[in-house]
């Protein structure tokens, strides 16, 4: 520990702050000094001066920048920030391994940066033998960085500060301070321990202000059976100390807080609400700046403009995207039209909008919105085609949000002005850019702008009407509040496990005792921490969860010895209270001028559970499908469905399969199939993927007519087969893949599945409420016509499996078709069929819409899941009610 002597508030005062200077070790410690200065200042009356107050890390950028004025010290040219550094540690370690070595660079870079840190700040030397393979490497790293940044005459943080070093030693740094005093410090690097070293060889007064908060005079242990209960039990106690005194302040300290956060604000609003309106509190929890609905916006609009405005297409997600978010022209009047936008495009599953596409839609429906497109479509096309310099391109950003009409037209609270406010602190740092980047391409630039923004933490100011402060262990260090609750104290957080960095061997680490090095160091830091959290208040409780779950945890050590306390007043659930139960599954019936439509899709969805159909064909409510993607599985079953039609309207029989077989040129003609199949459905596929599909499907379709050969004698009766079917006011349209002809006048219904999920015809059609219903239906319908049905076939088209499965008649003696025993038997069986869908059919007019399904597997593709509200109840294997 640096020995150096301490000085009082009042002392400090004391001192002449025109020649005083107050190093804090983080800009947290410097704003509160200040203010508790200023009240100090503001209590005596009149007006006073302070000293300066400035982070370490800003005392030195500084003193880098004093340096400019001397020939032997001069610092490079410009000085990097976090981010540039990053991109450069990045730049070097691709540079200097193999493509593909890193799964994730950027990890990389950020603990190359940390390692190079360390090295200069711990004054670590390696003996030899002690470089492992990870720190040689590296060293090649570090190497070609430092020389990269020579090359282009740039700084780091870490060289500009041991050029600070160096410049105090040889007595070259101009000081016109005369006292500095460190406030926040609780241990000192060998480098910083030098650094003080230097200055007071230079006639500076190096002191410590000494902590005037006085420990907590109460010190309480809580115990709670698991996180929930914790933070329970700290919010009912936060707001029971805001009600017996109107002028109490309160902080709730949380050690991993971020991970709750949805928790601690469903927990607050609940306890802080009053018939007056909610006590105001303050969460301090910083999120990346991209995670802000303001920001979020922005850099979606821009993307979607980059993309299009240079490449002539984007994917509708991006667009959407951009559309969801709104805040932009006629936000609120246009945004009906912008969801219809991105609902067509779901709905036509289209893969790639260009740009005139965007524009005519935006101008058919949102035509306030077109008009500011295109102007931001013009300040982005007024700088030159190419590369350019990112402070160019941060300018553009700025003009072609201006013309979007961004941040909206909704009146902004404090929170979001802040935001907008940080958004343009971020556009700068990207225009500060240009040393390092250069000239990049509108794209980059952009990217660039989404990275700086995912890796900025932001939060908004506190509201000063709060009371109630919930925070973590660093933000809490250095505040006072009248009570404090500190949780989450488990034997694992306090103290934390080891965390070296893994770059530098662990054992010089270790004899350096660098941070997060030793298991010692972290008890010193853990003892600290608690030290300065027992600083916070004049009462402090203490607590930690018993359980995670199944898993048993134990209280940190260094909270054992104090007492228990116990909280009568604790509500630990609340009280059950008597409800009137309503339940109702009648809706009204149909209605003449109801237009219902989905084919067979009405009586299958009401076979498993009523209220689905009633909400989706009734009520017309349903998940947004997902946007189309190149290469998914809808397209795939297209493809090959379309493939299969080409080759029964081209083959007829199973004697012309016969005779190709017995020519050898049915690989021809399946070739054939596929080539104008993938011209019709994939269009949208590169040469590449287009390839392996059409490959893919050969071989499917090679296999299943080699198989088909194998069955008894067929001729292709229909393919695609329409059929419309009324019952009362019900009218249904449906399509059936394909019917085969068989002998005696019999026929096959066939329907062809693409996917791999399983088929099981005899449980899904033999059940009182069959479901996965088109075919039998259509033997039902078609039993009615006069035609004789004989078998029920799932014909499975996929790589991994080519078959039927499905039920038959006795005799059919086709592969993979289950016979029922008798000819009554399925002739009975058909019947149940027709009963079955009649009786769907007539539920369904009625208007029947019991929350209520039969199998659980029933509602794996539901879309109103949210509607049926099934997390409410646990269901039995076999289904019951909701």
């Amino acid at each position: 520990m640096y020995d150096t002597p301490a000085v009082s508030m009042a002392q400090l005062q004391e001192l002449n702050s025109a020649e005083t200077v107050v190093l804090t070790v983080n800009k947290r410690y410097a704003r509160r000094l200040l203010g508790h200065l200023s009240a100090r200042l503001a209590g005596a009356g009149g007006t006073v001066a302070v000293p300066e107050i400035v982070p370490l890390g800003a005392w030195l950028a500084q003193a880098s920048d004093q340096l400019c004025f001397s020939e032997q010290w001069q610092p490079a040219a410009h000085q990097m920030d976090r981010f540039a550094a990053l991109q450069r540690w990045e730049h070097s370690i691709e540079q200097c391994e193999e493509e593909g070595y890193f799964l994730d660079v950027g990890q990389a870079a950020r603990l190359a940066c940390e390692a190079d840190t360390l090295l200069d700040e711990w004054n670590i030397e390696l003996k030899p033998g002690e470089a492992s393979v990870d720190f040689e490497r590296f060293m090649q790293w570090r190497s070609h960085y430092r020389q990269s940044l020579e090359q282009a005459d740039l700084d780091d943080a870490n060289l500009a500060a041991e050029r600070v070093l160096k410049a105090v030693r040889a007595g070259a740094l101009h000081m016109r301070h005369r006292h500095m005093v460190l406030h926040g410090f609780h241990e000192y690097s060998p480098r910083l321990q030098s650094l003080l070293s230097g200055l007071q060889d230079m006639g500076v007064e190096i002191l410590q202000l000494q902590h005037e908060e006085a420990p907590a005079t109460e010190v309480y242990r809580v115990q709670a059976q698991d996180a929930d209960t914790e933070w329970r039990l700290a919010v009912q106690w936060a707001r029971r100390q805001l009600d017996e005194d109107p002028d109490r302040t309160v902080a709730i300290v949380a050690a991993q807080l971020e991970t709750q956060l949805p928790l601690v604000h469903r927990l607050l609003r609940q306890a802080m609400h009053t018939d007056q309106g909610a006590l105001p509190y303050n969460v301090a929890a910083a999120r990346s700046l991209a995670e802000w609905p303001v920001v979020e916006a922005a850099m979606a609009w821009l993307k979607a403009l980059f993309t299009l405005a240079t490449k002539g297409q984007a994917e509708p997600a991006m667009l959407g995207e951009a559309l969801r978010l709104g805040a932009c022209q006629a936000e609120q009047s246009e945004a009906g039209g912008r969801a219809r936008i991105d609902k067509a495009w779901r709905d036509n599953r289209i893969t790639q909008v260009s740009r005139k596409e965007f524009a005519d839609m935006l101008s058919f429906h949102t035509p306030e919105l077109a008009l500011a497109w295109g102007k931001a479509v013009e300040r982005f096309e007024s700088v030159s085609a190419g590369a350019q310099g990112v402070d160019t391109w941060a300018s553009v950003m700025r003009q072609c949000l201006e013309a979007l009409g961004f941040p909206g037209t909704n009146r902004l609270d404090s929170a979001q002005f802040q935001t907008l406010e940080a958004l343009e602190a971020l556009l700068l740092q990207l225009a500060q850019q240009a040393p390092v980047l250069g000239r990049i391409s509108a794209l980059k630039a952009q990217s660039a702008l989404a990275r700086m923004a995912r890796e900025n933490l932001f939060q908004p100011q506190r509201d000063p009407r709060s009371r109630l402060d919930v925070l973590g262990f660093l933000e809490a260090e250095g505040g006072r509040w009248d009570a404090v609750w500190v949780l989450g104290l488990t034997d694992d957080i306090l103290p934390a496990a080891v965390k070296p960095n893994p770059l530098i061997p662990a054992q010089v680490l270790r004899r350096v005792s660098a941070p997060r090095s030793t298991p010692e160091r972290e008890l010193e830091w853990a003892r600290w921490m608690l030290s300065a959290l027992l600083r916070c208040g004049n009462q402090v409780l203490l607590s930690a969860p018993l359980h995670q779950g199944e898993q048993e945890l134990r209280p940190s050590p260094l909270i054992a010895h104090w007492p228990v306390l116990e909280m009568p007043w604790a509500v630990q659930a609340e009280q059950a209270v008597a409800q009137e139960a309503l339940l109702d599954e009648q809706g009204p019936s149909l209605k003449l001028e109801e237009r219902i439509r989905g084919g067979i899709s009405v009586l299958d969805t009401q076979a498993r559970n009523p209220l689905w159909a009633f909400v989706k064909f009734r009520l017309h409510g349903q998940a947004l499908p997902d946007y189309a993607r190149v290469g998914d599985m809808n397209t795939r079953g297209m493809f090959l469905h379309r493939a299969v039609e080409l080759f029964w309207l081209r083959v007829k029989d199973q004697d012309s399969l016969h005779e190709l077989i017995g020519e050898g040129s049915l690989l021809d003609v399946v070739q054939t199939c596929i080539d104008q199949a993938a011209q019709e459905e994939l269009a949208d596929y590169g040469p590449v993927l287009r390839s392996l599909e059409m490959e893919r499907g050969l071989a499917v379709l090679n296999e299943y007519a080699h198989q088909e050969a194998q069955r008894p004698p067929f001729a292709l009766g229909a393919t695609e087969h329409e059929l419309s079917w009324n019952r009362g006011l019900l009218r249904l349209n449906l399509r059936l893949d394909r019917l085969d002809d068989l002998a005696d006048g019999e026929q096959l219904l066939l329907d062809y599945k693409t996917g791999i999920g399983e088929l099981r015809p005899d449980k899904d059609w033999l059940r009182p409420r069959p479901v996965n219903l088109q075919l039998p239906f259509y033997a039902a319908a078609l039993q009615d016509e006069g035609r004789t049905v004989s078998g029920l076939a799932f014909v499975r088209l996929h790589a991994r499996q080519v078959g039927l499965s499905g039920l038959a008649a006795p005799g059919m003696d086709i592969e993979g078709l289950t016979e029922l025993e008798s000819a009554q038997q399925w002739t009975a069986q058909i019947a149940q069929w027709k009963q079955a869908v009649e009786g769907l059919a007539d539920e369904f007019l009625q208007g029947q819409a019991a929350n209520q399904i039969w199998n659980r597997n029933d509602l794996l593709y539901c879309d109103v899941l949210p509607f049926l509200r099934l997390f409410q109840e646990d269901l039995q294997d076999n289904g019951g009610e909701v």
